[in-house]
Parts: structure tokens; C-alpha cells; sequence
């Protein structure tokens, strides 16, 4: 004992000189649910002194049992014993099961069985010397690599070369009472222990490292000559009458554009620099939900799909992740973003780049194909954006699902592991595109990615953005999803590009799903909250106190009618949240002698509709609510469920809400619950009533209800302009979706509505298809709308959920346009 003691503290001079671990996760008593109040003990993979002095390190911060080891035979065992499952391995030999440890082991099962009352946790401890899988077929990953065999050697230059990029993982503590109580025979329970924790070590270590890499070349080889491609280059050939030599070579060239040349190297190079990037222009970045997905990661196939609202998406989920112990995925990105010196860049770190469109180009097809299938095969997780762009109205955009029906073909052909589909939600407070969104919703041209912009970034950097939210929602898990609605998907195994007819609407189906589950997993944010409230009033600004009280009525909301238990609520007081947004130069405050008044510029209150945007589907049923009061005294809580429910597909289909009917029709309730509770209505006898004009009460009831004004003033224009159409000709779809579209503009234009979303086609688009699929209006043989005598019915009741003045100013707006259409340009 004296000898080791002697050794450890040799050991530890280089550990404190050369070595600096990141803890996973950052709270492991929290997040593991590790209970100190009980015995704890902790398990390593192989014997090693400097893993022990690592844990010792993690143990103390984390005012846990100190880490010892022990003699053979002791009894009983001392709180904080170390077991060590395999001995060390030299130059590839031993590594057995310590008998020592076996024995120990034997004793701990022995101690929970004499005492059940107790819950004795074993807590499994993994320690990372750096995160370089190495290069297959390397001889100096043998040297200076990690892997589950480094020896004394290997780890003197780990300890040199990795020791500032090492990581120590506590796991959940292995349930010992669970396997007791399954199984009597302690030596059947201690080999069925040892190896769950053998395949524990494993997968874990396979999730924080990834598999090897494989030399690009050989990538682009094995794209070139499988099966699937080559039957695609045989096909180009006939088509195009070319030699089969011109087709594999235009088969290669797609194949080099295409795939990525990820470098180790270059991720700690980003790692470095990206750090200093966040650290100097945000306050931080908030993670939820990460220990759920390195669980999962352990035996999944992971395809993480994130929401999309600015270029830094493509950087921060991945360094998120790598800063988190898991390995970050290769990245679908557009071949806009492969230009100098951002291409190398982005293609080492892991970016492999498609185009816009496939163009019918059946040789491409089958190159990216096989190239997304051999990827998921060999493990490596995988990135792409489903909306195909970034949002420039800080909604979701519809989902594009060429990558999505490429990941189900992978899966119908067969991958080693199950899929997982991880849908993550970014929020920002500040972004740097938002006045360049802006003025290509307002007609501007997009600028090209391009190095100048990368040079005008620099001014950027000196301005604050506020918090980062990365939230990671429910996965889905993609066979089991398959296997729940096409049960005859195994039928399609081995078969390369396989398009069973259910193929593309169940597709459609499985994208609007994640879409949901982004959204149910949002973060509201001190901006997007303030922005929610200051743009309902009459001239974006108010009171502080007034709009302090309505902050904490929308807090209030949203704690009593959780939107969903993966929607994050602001943990600061109303004034904090308005000092906060303050801050960032989004809102600023006027002296007046009745009391401070916040209010914006024009420019900055309409870049505020899309942080509004970001969590308008959290308060649009309490807005609904509280619109309902808006021409009209009072009304019947049932008659009240029923209106909304025939508005509920549009707002479902738009704003991607995670509810089905049932659940809208429960979240009415608990909204008018605490509606009536801060007494902005009155409940008799399922008589609903709002409170006098001249109240606070009203007021607020009031505010509330313009958050949805925008949404139904775009149904409005829409139910409106084919209302104007009977006896006229009819409307094609297109010459709808521009004329409520150029309307919306015009209305905006000259009553100084803040609404850049106005000029997105895509939600006329949208509410226009609710139409036809609830059967108002469908297409006849001439492509003409037809329409439904129920939509009067449905135009009267948006219209009574809108105050006079807009309703007026809308009809307005809409009689002058169809007299005057034709000059309308």
C-alpha cells in the first residue's frame, strides 16, 4: 500500500501539470440522480492510476465519497471503494477480468442482498484522453490514440499530447437491488454484471469517439463501386450514349463534390476558436435534454434535426455536442456555403455538401444516396436541417423531405443500429442576420454566401446577442415508427433506393412530427416574451408597470397550460426579463412623469416580429381565448370550445402545435381557468364574461388578444377574397395566394402593421390547403376554386375575432383591390 501510495503521487505531479477534464454531465447527482444519502461506490474499465486520480479529482468537487481502493477480502466494503473490471493490457495482451475485483464484486451483491432496505449505487466512470477515433489502417493511432487498450506507454503521450481535451463521464449508478431481486444465484448475478458493464464501457466509449476515419478517398471509392452506383452509371452511360469510363468518372466527380474530408485536427481547431467566439459575444449557452441523447446514443444511429434560423445553426449544435462527450455529426449543408475559405473549412469539420435541387439527375440521386447510407451504416451520426433554409420570419418553415425520404430509404434497406431521428430547437435572443432577413422579406435580393461577407462579420462581433437556447427534444425512433404505421417496411431489406407507394405521404406525415416536436420543445426567452407584449399594443409601446403586469399574466399562462413538459419557461421576474432585452438594444425606456414608458423604433419593431414569431404557438390558444371578447360581451364557454376548434386546423397546420383536437379542447380550458383566476373574465355558470372597458383587467384581455391578430387577419384576407368572388371568375390557387399576399403587403404598407410575414407566400400557401382539405373550397376541372357555402360561415367568425378598425380596414383594402385588379401589378 505504501509502494502505491508512493506511485500515485509520482502520477499526479504530470496530471495537475499536463492534464485539465472536462466533468460529464456538469451536475451528475442531478441529472443521474445520484443519492449521496446511500452508499456509493465506483467502477472503471481497467486499472489504471491515473483514472483513479482523475475520479478522486471529479469526487471531491462533487462532495462525493473519496475514491479508494482496497485489499482483497475486506469486508465490508468501505464507502467510495473502486472496482477496476479488467486488468491493463500490454501491447495487446492481458486485459482479463481482475479476479480481485470479481471477489469484491461478489461482496457488494452480497451487502445489498443482506441489507435491502438499502440502495447500494455502483456507479459506472469513464475517462476520455482526448477524442480522436484515429484513422483506419494508422500507425500512429497505435501511439497516440485513446482506445479501450491504451497502455502505461500510450498513455504517457496521451497524457502529453490529450491531457487538456480529457474527459471523465459518470453513467447512471447500475441498479444492483433490481438484479438481486430478479435473480438469487449471486455468481450468475456477478457474470451478468460484469458483462453489462463490459457493453457498457464499450458503447459509451464508441459514442464519445466515433468509429475510425476513413481515408476520403476510400470513401469515394466505395460510393463509386457499390452495387446501387453502378447500375446508376450504367443507366447514365445508355442515356446519354457515353462509355462506362465517362459515367464512373462523372459518377467520382459527384461523389468528391459531395462527400466531406472530416479531420480531428481541424475539430480541436474549432473547438478553440468557437470558444472564444461565444465567449465574446454571447452570455452563454443553455443545453437541455443532453444526457438523454447520450443515452441514446450508446445504441442508436443518431440523425439530429435541428430548426434552422441562422448560419450559426451549423456550427453550434456541433460544438455543442463535442463539448458534451458525443461526436459531431456530419452536416448537411447547401453548396452556397462551399465557397473559400469557408468550404475547406466546413468540409473538415465534418460538412458534406448537396445541391438546391436534384434537377432529375438520376446519377447524382444514387451518389448521395449511397453516400448518406454508408455513412449511417458505419455509425457516424448525421445533421440536416428539415426545412431545407433559414426562417426570415422566425416561424418553422414546411419541411422539405428529400433528406428525411433518403434516411427512411437507408433504414428500409438496413442499417447495423436502429435509427434515432433527435429533433433539436435553437433559440437566440439576438441574431446576426436579422436586418438582412428583413429586407429580402421585404423585396431585397438575398446576398450570396461569400468571403466579403465573412469580412463584414467583424463589425458584427462587436455588438451582445444575449443567451443561446439548444434544447433537444423527444427523439422518434425510426424503425419503431415504421413498424407502428407500414408494418411490412422489413419486406423492402437490401434493397438500394426502394420507393414502396406509401413512401412519400408517409414521409410528408413523419416530418410534420418532428416539426411538432421542435416547437414543443422551445425556450421562451427575455426578447421573444417582450416582444409578444410590446407589439400588441396600439403603438408598440407601454407603460413598464402595464407591461410588467403583463409579462407575469403570459408566465402565468404558461405554467398553469404547459404548452408541452419540454417548453421552457423565463425563471427571471417580469422587470428582469425587461432589463435583459433592454441590454440588447431591442427595447429602450422613456422618462415620463407618470411613470416609464418602454417602447422600440420602427426598424427594431419589426425585427421583433420574429422573435414574437418564435413563440407564438405557446400563447396563440390564450390569444383565441381573449379574441373572442373583443366584438362581444360575453359567450358560452362551449359555444366559445366550439368556435376555436374550427380555427384550430389552420393554427395547427401553421405554427406546427404538437396537440391533437382533443388536447387543444383541454388547453382552452386550463387557459380560461387562469383567465378567470387573475379575474381578466368572469365565470357564470359556464357563462363566460369579459370586465368593464375602463378596467386593468380589459386592458389586459385586450393586449392579449392582438397577439393573434396578424394570424387572423391573414385568414381574414384570404376567406375574404373569395367571398368577393361569387358570380365573378374564379380564382386559381396561384392568383389566390399572390392576391392575399399583395394584399397583406398593401395593408401593411399603409397602416403601418408590423408584419414582415405578411410577404411569406408560404403561410397563404398554407391556409389555403387547410381549405381544400376541410372540403371549403376545392378545385374543379379548370383548375378554378370552387367554393363551399360553409366558408361564409367561417369567414363570419375569424372576422368577429378582430376589432372593428382592422375588419374595416382589411374589407377596405379588399374592395378597392377587386375594382381595381388588372392595374394591380
Amino acid at each position: 500500500m505504501l509502494l502505491n501510495r508512493i506511485y500515485q503521487q509520482i502520477v499526479s505531479v504530470p496530471l495537475k501539470l499536463l492534464v485539465s477534464s472536462k466533468l460529464l454531465p456538469d451536475d451528475p447527482i442531478k441529472d443521474l440522480q445520484i443519492d449521496p444519502e446511500q452508499p456509493v461506490y465506483y467502477v472503471i474499465q481497467r486499472r489504471s492510476t491515473s483514472s483513479l486520480l482523475m475520479l478522486k479529482e471529479k469526487a471531491k468537487l462533487l462532495d462525493l465519497p473519496e475514491p479508494q481502493t482496497i485489499s482483497r477480502g475486506t469486508s465490508p466494503l468501505p464507502n467510495g471503494t473502486v472496482f477496476f473490471l479488467q486488468n491493463k493490457r500490454w501491447f495487446n495482451f492481458g486485459g482479463k477480468p481482475v479476479k480481485k475485483y470479481q471477489e469484491l464484486l461478489l461482496t457488494l451483491l452480497g451487502s445489498q442482498k443482506n441489507q435491502p432496505d438499502k440502495k447500494h449505487q455502483l456507479i459506472p466512470v469513464s475517462i476520455y484522453w482526448g477524442r480522436n477515433p484515429g484513422k483506419e489502417n494508422s500507425l500512429l493511432r497505435l501511439m497516440f490514440t485513446d482506445t479501450e487498450s491504451a497502455n502505461p506507454l500510450r498513455k504517457f503521450f496521451l497524457f502529453i499530447l490529450q491531457g487538456r481535451n480529457s474527459f471523465v463521464r459518470f453513467a447512471k449508478p447500475v441498479d444492483i437491488k433490481r438484479m438481486i431481486e430478479a435473480n438469487t444465484n449471486e455468481k450468475t448475478v456477478l457474470t451478468k454484471l460484469t458483462r453489462t458493464l463490459r457493453v457498457h464501457f464499450h458503447r459509451r466509449r464508441k459514442a464519445a469517439m466515433g468509429p475510425l476515419i476513413t481515408n476520403r478517398r476510400q470513401v469515394i471509392t466505395n460510393i463509386v463501386v457499390s452495387d446501387n452506383v453502378k447500375n446508376a452509371i450504367e443507366k447514365e452511360a445508355k442515356k446519354k450514349k457515353i462509355s462506362i469510363q465517362k459515367a464512373k468518372k462523372l459518377a467520382t466527380n459527384y461523389a468528391d463534390e459531395i462527400a466531406s474530408a472530416y479531420s480531428y485536427k481541424t475539430i480541436r481547431i474549432l473547438e478553440s476558436a468557437l470558444t472564444h467566439l461565444w465567449n465574446k459575444i454571447y452570455d452563454g449557452v443553455q443545453v437541455q435534454n443532453v444526457e438523454m441523447v447520450r443515452e441514446l446514443a450508446t445504441t442508436h444511429e443518431l440523425i439530429y434535426v435541428p430548426s434552422h434560423r441562422s448560419h450559426i445553426d451549423y456550427l453550434l449544435l456541433s460544438y455543442t455536442l463535442y463539448h458534451e462527450g458525443l461526436v459531431p455529426p456530419h452536416i448537411a449543408a447547401g453548396i452556397n456555403l462551399n465557397f473559400w475559405p469557408a468550404g475547406p473549412i466546413l468540409r473538415r469539420g465534418g460538412a458534406f455538401f448537396l445541391r438546391r435541387s436534384f434537377g432529375g439527375n438520376k446519377l447524382y440521386t444514387a451518389v448521395f444516396n449511397e453516400y448518406i447510407f454508408q455513412l449511417m451504416d458505419r455509425g457516424i451520426p448525421l445533421k440536416f436541417f428539415p426545412e431545407g433554409g433559414r426562417s426570415r420570419t422566425g416561424r418553422l418553415l414546411s419541411p422539405k423531405t428529400g433528406l428525411l425520404a433518403m434516411t427512411v430509404q437507408s433504414c428500409l434497406r438496413g442499417t447495423r443500429k436502429p435509427i434515432a431521428l433527435v429533433p433539436v430547437y435553437i433559440g437566440y435572443e439576438r441574431m446576426f442576420e436579422g436586418k438582412s432577413y428583413l429586407n429580402e422579406l421585404r423585396g431585397g435580393e438575398k446576398k450570396k454566401e461569400s468571403f466579403g461577407q465573412l469580412l463584414g462579420i467583424r463589425k458584427t462581433l462587436k455588438q451582445a446577442f444575449g443567451k443561446v437556447y439548444l434544447n433537444f427534444s423527444q427523439p422518434l425512433i425510426l424503425n419503431d415508427y415504421l413498424t407502428q404505421h407500414q408494418p411490412d417496411w422489413h419486406d423492402y431489406k437490401e434493397q438500394a433506393n426502394a420507393k414502396p407507394g406509401w413512401l412519400t405521404p408517409q414521409v410528408n406525415d413523419l416530418a410534420i412530427t418532428l416539426m411538432e416536436r421542435i416547437n414543443a420543445s422551445a425556450t421562451v426567452n427575455s426578447v421573444s416574451i417582450v416582444a409578444l407584449v410590446l407589439l400588441s399594443s396600439e403603438r408598440n409601446a407601454m407603460g413598464k408597470h402595464e407591461l410588467e403586469q403583463q409579462l407575469e399574466l403570459l408566465i402565468a399562462l404558461g405554467q398553469h397550460s404547459n404548452y408541452s413538459e419540454q417548453t421552457y419557461l423565463p425563471q427571471d421576474s417580469a422587470n428582469e426579463l425587461i432589463a435583459q432585452a433592454e441590454k440588447l438594444g431591442t427595447i429602450f425606456s422613456v422618462d415620463n412623469p407618470m411613470g416609464k414608458i418602454i417602447t422600440t423604433d420602427e426598424q427594431t419593431a419589426a425585427l421583433l416580429t420574429y422573435y414574437r414569431n418564435n413563440i407564438l404557438h405557446i400563447y396563440i390558444t390564450s390569444s383565441l381565448i381573449a379574441s373572442c371578447f373583443i366584438n362581444q360581451q360575453s359567450i358560452q364557454q362551449i359555444q366559445l370550445i366550439n368556435d376555436l376548434v374550427k380555427i384550430f386546423p389552420f393554427i395547427k397546420k401553421e405554427l406546427f402545435i404538437c396537440w391533437d383536437e382533443q388536447e387543444f379542447k383541454q388547453h382552452i380550458i386550463a387557459n380560461i381557468e387562469i383567465l378567470v383566476k387573475r379575474g381578466l373574465i368572469q365565470d357564470n355558470q359556464g357563462t363566460l364574461s369579459r370586465t368593464p372597458e375602463n378596467s386593468t383587467e380589459f386592458d389586459q384581455l385586450f393586449t392579449l388578444a392582438q397577439i393573434a391578430r396578424p394570424t387572423l387577419l391573414r385568414y381574414g384576407i384570404i376567406l375574404t377574397l373569395l367571398s368577393t368572388q361569387a358570380g365573378r371568375k374564379n380564382l386559381t390557387r396561384q392568383e389566390l395566394e399572390n392576391r392575399s399576399q399583395q394584399l397583406a403587403q398593401r395593408i401593411a404598407a399603409l397602416y403601418s402593421l408590423n408584419a414582415p410575414e405578411a410577404c411569406d407566400k408560404n403561410l397563404f400557401r398554407n391556409t389555403v390547403s387547410v381549405l381544400r382539405d376541410s372540403r371549403l373550397i376545392h378545385v374543379n376541372q379548370d383548375s378554378h376554386f370552387e367554393i363551399n357555402e360553409n366558408l361564409s360561415e367561417l369567414q363570419t367568425l375569424i372576422l368577429n375575432k378582430i376589432n372593428n378598425h382592422s375588419r374595416q380596414i382589411m374589407q377596405k383594402t379588399a374592395a378597392w383591390a377587386n375594382e381595381n385588379w388588372d392595374e394591380v401589378k
